[in-house]
């Protein structure tokens, strides 16, 4: 009896099996026909473009420099007598800050004084003796020209004179004084580092796809990490006309006068646009290829369709596309890894 028993089970158990197998059986074959069905096409997600608002606004970095700033030379040799300004000395332009020895220079100016004067007089006898024609032409032209040379002689001498005091040639603050008392200088030996801070500006090198949202004329903000919460305004000055060797346009901003403004301050730079702007925007990862051979794939009639765009400027997580798109296009986000031009779709979610 117990050998009949273990014998239907054994039967059951085996016929379970061959159920089991049956039934993984249909299930397989059916699963490879679910496949072999969706294989001919691939489940894409899409995005449906439209123009929107873009704020054109962007920022650029530079650092504030004195309006104007320079080291100037003595205009004639000499030693250094006397120094009249010192580092921090604030001057008006036409003070004096240092003066050369003059003695030589004094003499040199009273001889062709005296010898300008001479042949000023022999000039006027001169004439007064060609009229009466007691003196020819010649002489008397002979006369005049020895007169201007002395002339101009005079001319040099006095303009070395007056040059032994130097002078500062623009307002602004001694920065740096770079000669002593007693040195021996030369022409177009530096002197002194003026620097005029009453008026700051600021250069940032814009790129090209930005220089253009520029003029001038244009109002700006700037602010800086060292002086926060403070907003500072100024103006546009001047917009390069040649790109430096990053391809950079060197914009000049002319900054408003703030007693918190100073030489040398790190600022950021706002350049705000006032008028509204649209343009197509995409999600970036629908983007394909590189920046210089960018493509987007477009669903259409249930394939998908390759297409050329030309990038613009990022906002965010999306980029605005310049050209190769148009209002309305339904764009792949989703499954671009698994398909080609020409490839079959079935999109089952559209953004």
């Amino acid at each position: 009896m117990k050998k009949i028993i273990g014998i239907i089970i054994a039967a059951l158990v085996v016929g379970g099996m061959v159920l089991l197998l049956v039934g993984n059986r249909k299930k397989a074959q059916e699963q490879t026909s679910s496949v072999a069905a969706a294989g001919s096409t691939e489940v894409v997600t899409t995005y449906r473009v439209s123009r929107e608002l873009c704020d054109r606004s962007f920022s650029s970095n530079g650092v504030a420099a004195a309006n104007s700033e320079l080291n100037f030379v003595s205009e004639v040799s000499g030693r250094v007598v006397a120094i009249y300004v010192d580092k921090g000395s604030r001057v008006a332009k036409g003070t004096p800050v240092l003066k050369i020895d003059s003695e030589l220079l004094e003499a040199d100016y009273k001889a062709t004084l005296a010898s300008y004067e001479s042949l000023k007089k022999d000039e006027e006898r001169f004439t007064r003796s060609y009229e009466a024609g007691g003196v020819t032409s010649q002489q008397l032209d002979n006369i005049r020209t020895q007169l201007v040379a002395a002339e101009s002689r005079l001319t040099v001498s006095k303009w070395k004179l007056d040059n032994a005091v130097v002078k500062a040639p623009i307002a602004g603050t001694i920065n740096n004084r770079l000669v002593e008392v007693g040195a021996l200088i030369a022409p177009n030996v530096p002197l002194f580092e003026i620097v005029d801070g009453s008026r700051i500006k600021v250069i940032c090198n814009v790129p090209e796809s930005k220089v253009r949202l520029i003029t001038n004329g244009q109002k700006v903000v700037a602010t800086s990490g060292d002086a926060a919460g403070k907003v500072f305004t100024g103006t546009v000055k001047s917009i390069g006309v040649k790109t430096d060797r990053g391809l950079n346009y060197p914009v000049e901003v002319q900054l408003d006068r703030n007693p918190d403004l100073h030489v040398g301050m790190y600022l950021k730079v706002n350049f705000e646009t006032t008028q509204e702007q649209t343009g197509i925007l995409i999600p970036r990862k629908a983007v394909v290829g590189s920046v210089l051979a960018a493509n987007v794939y477009v669903a259409k009639d249930g394939k998908a369709q390759r297409r050329e765009v030309t990038l613009g400027e990022m906002y965010g997580d999306k980029i605005e596309i310049v050209s190769g798109l148009e209002d309305g296009d339904e764009i792949i986000l989703a499954g671009l890894m698994n398909i080609s031009d020409g490839t079959s779709i079935n999109v089952v979610k559209a953004e």
